[in-house]
């Protein structure tokens, strides 16, 4: 058996804090800010991505409906639902950065850390 020694075992766990958070953080971007909102019109995609078409529906409806809702309500497909859905999305975007972290190895117990954070920080916003 491969003895690590105690710097590379802190090296391992700070890498996983590291990319726990990168996923909460990606997370928190998606769900709970307009950021790609205002990024989509800044650089002039809104179009491409639906948002005046959100925002007439949102007006039309009288109600506080987030993109993401929308998108699952009005445009079916793969790619919306996954993007719509929490846990689907968690476990995409934990499979990326355990990817770029090389540290597969670790994805279940990053999903679960990550989801878990992001679902707690969800509750108190």
């Amino acid at each position: 058996m491969k003895n690590i020694s105690t710097i590379q075992h802190l090296r391992y766990k700070s890498n996983m804090i590291i990319e726990i958070f990168w996923v909460v953080f990606l997370l928190f971007i998606w769900f709970n800010t307009d950021a790609f909102i205002q990024y989509s019109k800044l650089f002039k995609l809104d179009k491409k991505f639906k948002i005046s078409d959100w925002e007439s529906y949102r007006i039309d409806v009288s109600g506080k409906i987030s993109y993401q809702e929308y998108l699952s309500l009005k445009h079916k497909g793969f790619l919306t639902k996954l993007i719509s859905c929490k846990p689907c999305l968690t476990f995409w975007v934990t499979f990326l950065v355990c990817f770029l972290f090389s540290s597969l190895y670790y994805f279940p117990v990053i999903y679960i850390i990550s989801y878990l954070i992001y679902k707690i920080i969800n509750k108190y916003e």
